[in-house]
């Protein structure tokens, strides 16, 4: 008799549990002010932003710096005649002065353009999909402003989640992960613990809605360079890709872009006759 037991927890780039989520610069489009989880400023070159942050140190008494605000400013930003401005900083009596000091004869009438930024913005026109538990963020539908040197090229909407005919949901952590080790545990579990294959993976769904990558992530200090150990991880994973070859999950994209989700896997084998898993 046995038992398979998972410790199933998400992870994928950008994730940190340990940091406090950060609020938004904000975006006026007409007569909308929307909240966007991008940081224009950040394209600036190196130089120019040494200098911003000089002078935002300057007035830091006078700005509502908190654990959500590690940055120490939220700035305004504004869309007129298919340009991008920059046009203030929220609660921040010295804007004009920060600004002015930083941009110097690009501060006119109160605003500057980017024409450093070549990038895109994301508006949000529906409810949330996914972030990353600090910041980054993608919706269900989105517009996306494209820009080259601060110049609108390019506005469409995209639908980040594309509900797949028979394809396995991906609005719920627990189907998949359940999905995923229901799947493995169909598995010879007794002669795969017999070949080591009770450890930690990274399993990725990719940009498709199929298992992609597997990836060994040793629990204990197994060395990886260790010629026999590798040549059964090897082993075990050739079998789980197999096993989880057929699954087919709906697509996701961040921002209109391909998206991979990332999954830890932590399984191990005892001689019980219950099976359990749990997420973190």
């Amino acid at each position: 008799m046995r038992r398979l037991t998972t410790i199933l927890f998400l992870t994928f780039c950008f994730y940190n549990l340990t940091a406090s989520p950060q609020a938004p610069d904000f975006l006026i489009v007409g007569k909308d002010t929307v909240a966007i989880y991008f940081l224009p400023l950040n394209k600036l070159d190196t130089t120019k932003q040494k200098e911003f942050f000089h002078n935002l140190n300057l007035s830091n008494n006078d700005i509502n710096i908190s654990v959500n605000l590690w940055r120490g400013y939220q700035a305004f930003w504004k869309l007129e005649d298919d340009k991008l401005y920059l046009v203030g900083l929220k609660s921040c009596p010295n804007s004009d002065k920060i600004l002015g000091s930083t941009f110097t004869s690009s501060y006119v009438n109160g605003k500057v353009f980017a024409n450093w930024f070549s990038s895109y913005l994301a508006i949000a026109k529906d409810k949330i999909l996914k972030w990353d538990g600090v910041f980054s963020r993608t919706y269900f539908k989105e517009d996306i402003l494209e820009f080259k040197n601060g110049v609108l090229t390019n506005r469409r909407q995209v639908i980040n989640y594309i509900d797949l005919e028979n394809g396995i949901s991906r609005l719920d952590k627990k189907v998949i992960t359940d999905t995923i080790f229901y799947k493995i545990n169909q598995l010879n579990w007794e002669k795969l613990s017999n070949c080591g294959c009770d450890d930690k993976y990274e399993i990725t769904i990719n940009e498709k809605g199929k298992i992609g990558k597997i990836a060994s992530v040793p629990l204990f200090d197994t060395k990886k360079e260790n010629d026999e150990y590798a040549v059964e991880q090897k082993k075990c994973i050739k079998k789980f890709k197999k096993q989880l070859n057929d699954l087919q999950f709906d697509i996701i994209k961040w921002n209109g872009n391909a998206y991979q989700e990332k999954f830890i896997f932590e399984i191990f084998y005892t001689v019980d006759n219950k099976l359990e898993n749990w997420t973190e």
